[in-house]
Protein backbone atom coordinates (compact mmCIF):
# COMPACT_ATOMS: atom_id res chain seq x y z
CA UNK A 1 0.00 0.00 0.00
CA UNK A 2 3.03 2.20 0.77
CA UNK A 3 4.64 1.66 -2.38
CA UNK A 4 1.25 1.82 -4.31
CA UNK A 5 0.49 5.33 -2.53
CA UNK A 6 3.86 6.77 -3.03
CA UNK A 7 3.51 5.73 -6.72
CA UNK A 8 0.60 7.77 -6.95
CA UNK A 9 1.94 10.30 -5.59
CA UNK A 10 5.08 10.76 -7.99
CA UNK A 11 2.39 10.57 -10.68
CA UNK A 12 0.23 13.20 -9.76
CA UNK A 13 3.42 15.60 -9.05
CA UNK A 14 4.45 14.19 -12.88
CA UNK A 15 1.15 15.55 -14.16
CA UNK A 16 1.41 18.30 -12.08
CA UNK A 17 4.82 19.33 -13.28
CA UNK A 18 3.42 18.74 -16.86
CA UNK A 19 0.47 20.51 -16.63
CA UNK A 20 2.94 23.57 -15.34
CA UNK A 21 4.85 23.44 -18.46
CA UNK A 22 2.15 23.18 -21.06
CA UNK A 23 0.63 26.66 -18.50
CA UNK A 24 3.64 27.93 -19.32
CA UNK A 25 4.52 27.02 -22.56
CA UNK A 26 0.63 28.81 -23.50
CA UNK A 27 1.90 31.86 -21.84
CA UNK A 28 4.78 32.32 -23.53
CA UNK A 29 2.72 31.60 -27.01
CA UNK A 30 0.25 34.25 -25.93
CA UNK A 31 3.46 37.05 -25.23
CA UNK A 32 4.79 36.28 -28.51
CA UNK A 33 1.38 36.53 -30.68
CA UNK A 34 -0.07 39.40 -28.41
CA UNK A 35 2.99 41.63 -28.52
CA UNK A 36 5.10 40.81 -31.62
CA UNK A 37 3.70 41.43 -35.37
CA UNK A 38 3.81 37.65 -36.08
CA UNK A 39 0.60 35.56 -37.16
CA UNK A 40 0.79 31.59 -36.50
CA UNK A 41 -1.73 29.81 -38.32
CA UNK A 42 -2.35 25.66 -38.30
CA UNK A 43 -3.31 24.03 -41.77
CA UNK A 44 -5.06 21.12 -41.71
CA UNK A 45 -3.85 18.34 -44.50
CA UNK A 46 -5.95 19.90 -47.51
CA UNK A 47 -5.03 23.48 -46.30
CA UNK A 48 -7.78 24.37 -44.33
CA UNK A 49 -7.41 26.76 -41.68
CA UNK A 50 -7.59 25.37 -38.28
CA UNK A 51 -5.63 28.48 -35.61
CA UNK A 52 -5.49 31.87 -37.20
CA UNK A 53 -4.44 34.02 -34.60
CA UNK A 54 -1.03 37.11 -34.10
CA UNK A 55 -0.67 40.77 -33.38
CA UNK A 56 0.08 41.00 -36.99
CA UNK A 57 -3.35 40.92 -38.25
CA UNK A 58 -3.75 44.20 -36.70
CA UNK A 59 -2.03 45.33 -39.48
CA UNK A 60 -4.08 44.42 -42.25
CA UNK A 61 -7.32 44.78 -40.74
CA UNK A 62 -7.88 40.88 -39.83
CA UNK A 63 -9.25 39.94 -36.90
CA UNK A 64 -7.84 36.66 -34.86
CA UNK A 65 -9.39 33.47 -35.82
CA UNK A 66 -11.22 35.30 -39.20
CA UNK A 67 -9.90 32.50 -42.00
CA UNK A 68 -11.16 29.55 -39.91
CA UNK A 69 -11.98 27.39 -42.14
CA UNK A 70 -11.03 28.88 -45.09
CA UNK A 71 -8.32 27.07 -47.38
CA UNK A 72 -4.97 28.54 -48.03
CA UNK A 73 -4.74 27.15 -51.31
CA UNK A 74 -8.00 28.93 -52.51
CA UNK A 75 -7.08 32.13 -50.82
CA UNK A 76 -3.62 32.36 -53.00
CA UNK A 77 -4.72 30.79 -56.38
CA UNK A 78 -3.63 33.75 -57.91
CA UNK A 79 -0.11 34.19 -56.36
CA UNK A 80 1.66 31.16 -57.92
CA UNK A 81 4.92 31.66 -56.00
CA UNK A 82 3.34 31.59 -52.41
CA UNK A 83 0.89 28.79 -53.76
CA UNK A 84 3.71 26.61 -55.02
CA UNK A 85 4.88 27.23 -51.18
CA UNK A 86 1.76 26.43 -49.67
CA UNK A 87 1.59 22.95 -51.49
CA UNK A 88 5.01 22.20 -50.58
CA UNK A 89 4.87 22.50 -47.30
CA UNK A 90 1.71 20.85 -47.08
CA UNK A 91 2.92 17.90 -49.19
CA UNK A 92 5.77 17.41 -46.43
CA UNK A 93 8.30 19.93 -47.58
CA UNK A 94 9.44 22.84 -45.57
CA UNK A 95 9.46 26.55 -47.30
CA UNK A 96 10.74 30.22 -46.84
CA UNK A 97 8.56 32.78 -48.24
CA UNK A 98 8.20 36.38 -48.69
CA UNK A 99 5.33 38.14 -50.37
CA UNK A 100 2.30 40.72 -50.62
CA UNK A 101 -0.84 39.97 -49.16
CA UNK A 102 -3.36 42.19 -47.23
CA UNK A 103 -1.45 45.55 -48.17
CA UNK A 104 1.16 44.27 -46.07
CA UNK A 105 4.69 42.77 -46.68
CA UNK A 106 4.98 39.05 -45.20
CA UNK A 107 8.17 36.93 -44.48
CA UNK A 108 6.89 33.89 -43.64
CA UNK A 109 8.03 30.38 -42.45
CA UNK A 110 5.94 27.23 -43.45
CA UNK A 111 6.89 23.89 -41.34
CA UNK A 112 5.24 20.32 -42.37
CA UNK A 113 3.72 18.95 -39.72
CA UNK A 114 3.69 14.80 -39.35
CA UNK A 115 1.23 12.46 -38.00
CA UNK A 116 1.83 9.42 -35.57
CA UNK A 117 2.82 7.23 -38.39
CA UNK A 118 5.45 10.00 -40.43
CA UNK A 119 2.91 10.91 -42.93
CA UNK A 120 1.84 14.99 -43.73
CA UNK A 121 -0.83 16.16 -41.69
CA UNK A 122 -0.99 19.54 -42.78
CA UNK A 123 1.27 22.44 -41.42
CA UNK A 124 2.14 25.62 -39.54
CA UNK A 125 3.16 29.16 -40.93
CA UNK A 126 4.52 31.75 -38.92
CA UNK A 127 4.51 34.83 -40.92
CA UNK A 128 6.26 38.24 -39.79
CA UNK A 129 4.55 41.69 -40.89
CA UNK A 130 7.82 42.78 -42.49
CA UNK A 131 6.05 46.68 -43.77
CA UNK A 132 7.97 48.43 -41.73
CA UNK A 133 11.20 47.23 -42.68
CA UNK A 134 10.17 47.41 -46.03
CA UNK A 135 9.29 50.73 -45.87
CA UNK A 136 13.08 51.71 -43.93
CA UNK A 137 14.72 49.75 -46.58
CA UNK A 138 13.10 51.56 -49.68
CA UNK A 139 13.48 54.78 -47.87
CA UNK A 140 17.20 54.05 -47.54
CA UNK A 141 17.49 52.71 -51.00
CA UNK A 142 15.88 56.50 -51.80
CA UNK A 143 18.72 58.87 -49.75
CA UNK A 144 21.18 56.31 -50.91
CA UNK A 145 19.93 57.48 -54.66
CA UNK A 146 19.74 60.97 -53.23
CA UNK A 147 23.12 61.11 -52.16
CA UNK A 148 24.86 59.56 -55.50
CA UNK A 149 22.73 61.63 -57.36
CA UNK A 150 24.19 65.00 -55.25
CA UNK A 151 27.70 63.83 -55.19
CA UNK A 152 27.79 63.41 -59.53
CA UNK A 153 26.23 66.80 -59.54
CA UNK A 154 29.33 68.01 -57.38
CA UNK A 155 31.11 65.66 -58.92
CA UNK A 156 30.21 68.05 -62.39
CA UNK A 157 30.79 71.19 -60.60
CA UNK A 158 33.92 70.49 -59.27
CA UNK A 159 35.68 69.86 -62.53
CA UNK A 160 33.37 71.51 -65.01
CA UNK A 161 34.01 71.56 -68.80
CA UNK A 162 33.75 75.37 -70.38
CA UNK A 163 33.58 76.24 -73.62
CA UNK A 164 35.87 79.44 -73.36
CA UNK A 165 36.33 79.82 -76.79
CA UNK A 166 35.16 79.16 -80.16
CA UNK A 167 37.24 75.27 -80.64
CA UNK A 168 38.69 76.06 -76.95
CA UNK A 169 37.88 73.84 -73.88
CA UNK A 170 38.66 74.61 -70.01
CA UNK A 171 38.57 72.38 -67.36
CA UNK A 172 39.01 73.82 -64.34
CA UNK A 173 40.00 71.62 -61.68
CA UNK A 174 39.67 72.55 -57.63
CA UNK A 175 40.58 71.15 -54.79
CA UNK A 176 42.60 67.93 -53.86
CA UNK A 177 42.86 66.11 -57.81
CA UNK A 178 42.56 62.08 -56.56
CA UNK A 179 42.46 59.40 -59.12
CA UNK A 180 38.94 58.79 -59.51
CA UNK A 181 37.75 62.78 -60.23
CA UNK A 182 40.60 62.72 -62.75
CA UNK A 183 39.98 59.44 -64.46
CA UNK A 184 36.30 60.84 -64.59
CA UNK A 185 37.56 64.48 -65.93
CA UNK A 186 39.57 62.84 -68.21
CA UNK A 187 36.44 60.42 -69.77
CA UNK A 188 34.20 63.82 -69.78
CA UNK A 189 37.23 65.96 -71.69
CA UNK A 190 37.45 63.70 -74.38
CA UNK A 191 33.75 63.41 -74.97
CA UNK A 192 33.42 67.03 -75.12
CA UNK A 193 36.55 67.52 -77.38
CA UNK A 194 34.94 65.20 -79.70
CA UNK A 195 31.30 66.64 -79.51
CA UNK A 196 32.33 70.38 -80.10
CA UNK A 197 35.26 69.59 -82.28
CA UNK A 198 37.68 71.21 -80.20
CA UNK A 199 40.80 72.21 -80.91
CA UNK A 200 42.31 73.39 -77.92
CA UNK A 201 41.80 71.72 -74.00
CA UNK A 202 43.15 73.87 -71.34
CA UNK A 203 43.72 71.77 -68.05
CA UNK A 204 43.66 74.74 -65.45
CA UNK A 205 45.37 73.32 -61.87
CA UNK A 206 45.42 77.12 -60.23
CA UNK A 207 42.87 75.44 -57.75
CA UNK A 208 44.47 72.41 -57.16
CA UNK A 209 45.61 72.12 -53.81
CA UNK A 210 47.41 68.55 -54.19
CA UNK A 211 47.79 65.44 -56.27
CA UNK A 212 49.28 61.88 -55.59
CA UNK A 213 51.23 59.83 -57.29
CA UNK A 214 48.58 58.34 -60.09
CA UNK A 215 46.72 61.44 -60.43
CA UNK A 216 50.16 63.29 -61.84
CA UNK A 217 50.46 60.03 -64.16
CA UNK A 218 46.95 60.34 -65.66
CA UNK A 219 47.53 64.07 -66.13
CA UNK A 220 49.79 63.11 -68.65
CA UNK A 221 48.46 60.08 -70.07
CA UNK A 222 45.44 62.65 -70.53
CA UNK A 223 47.88 65.25 -72.55
CA UNK A 224 48.32 62.01 -74.66
CA UNK A 225 44.64 60.99 -74.84
CA UNK A 226 44.10 64.56 -76.18
CA UNK A 227 46.42 64.51 -78.70
CA UNK A 228 45.28 61.71 -80.51
CA UNK A 229 42.10 63.16 -80.93
CA UNK A 230 43.61 65.01 -82.69
CA UNK A 231 43.69 68.48 -80.36
CA UNK A 232 46.56 70.06 -78.24
CA UNK A 233 46.16 70.03 -74.69
CA UNK A 234 47.38 72.82 -72.58
CA UNK A 235 48.18 72.66 -68.31
CA UNK A 236 47.90 75.72 -66.54
CA UNK A 237 48.32 77.63 -63.21
CA UNK A 238 50.53 74.57 -61.62
CA UNK A 239 51.48 75.60 -58.14
CA UNK A 240 55.29 74.73 -56.91
CA UNK A 241 54.18 71.53 -54.48
CA UNK A 242 52.23 69.68 -57.40
CA UNK A 243 55.37 70.69 -60.14
CA UNK A 244 57.48 69.15 -57.49
CA UNK A 245 55.51 66.09 -56.86
CA UNK A 246 55.55 65.61 -60.92
CA UNK A 247 59.57 66.24 -61.01
CA UNK A 248 60.00 63.77 -58.06
CA UNK A 249 58.15 61.48 -60.03
CA UNK A 250 60.69 61.62 -62.81
CA UNK A 251 57.41 62.68 -65.34
CA UNK A 252 58.30 63.65 -68.60
CA UNK A 253 56.91 67.26 -69.80
CA UNK A 254 58.95 68.20 -72.31
CA UNK A 255 56.58 67.95 -74.58
CA UNK A 256 53.65 69.30 -72.47
CA UNK A 257 53.19 72.77 -73.03
CA UNK A 258 52.44 74.70 -69.68
CA UNK A 259 51.84 78.47 -69.00
CA UNK A 260 51.16 80.71 -65.72
CA UNK A 261 47.74 81.08 -65.57
CA UNK A 262 44.53 80.18 -67.48
CA UNK A 263 44.25 83.97 -69.13
CA UNK A 264 47.52 83.01 -70.65
CA UNK A 265 46.81 80.08 -72.01
CA UNK A 266 43.49 81.43 -73.12
CA UNK A 267 46.18 83.85 -75.04
CA UNK A 268 48.26 81.28 -76.23
CA UNK A 269 44.95 79.48 -78.19
CA UNK A 270 44.36 82.57 -79.99
CA UNK A 271 47.67 83.40 -81.27
CA UNK A 272 48.14 79.84 -82.47
CA UNK A 273 44.42 79.68 -83.98
CA UNK A 274 45.47 83.61 -85.30
CA UNK A 275 48.73 82.29 -87.35
CA UNK A 276 46.47 79.24 -88.76
CA UNK A 277 43.79 81.28 -89.96
CA UNK A 278 41.33 79.98 -87.50
CA UNK A 279 38.73 82.37 -85.94
CA UNK A 280 41.21 84.84 -86.51
CA UNK A 281 38.52 88.13 -86.27
CA UNK A 282 37.34 86.56 -83.01
CA UNK A 283 40.81 86.54 -81.59
CA UNK A 284 41.31 89.62 -83.04
CA UNK A 285 38.71 91.11 -81.81
CA UNK A 286 39.50 89.79 -78.06
CA UNK A 287 42.72 90.96 -78.03
CA UNK A 288 42.45 94.20 -79.31
CA UNK A 289 42.39 97.10 -76.40
CA UNK A 290 39.31 98.65 -75.37
CA UNK A 291 38.30 102.02 -76.39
Amino acid sequence: MTGDAESGAAGAETREELEAKLREAQLLLRAILDHIPITVCRYDRAGVFTFHDGKGLEAVGVKPGQLLGANVLELFANDPATLETNRQALAGKGAYNVYDAYGASWESWHVPVRDGNGEPDGMITLSLDGSAAKRREQELRAKIELIETQQEVIRDLSTPIIEVWDKVLTLPMVGVVDSLRISEAMDNLLSAIVNKDARYAILDLTGVDAVDTQTAGYLIEMIKAIRLLGAEGIITGIRANVAQTMIALGLDLSGVTTVGNLRAGLKLCMRRMAAAGEGVERAAAASAPAK
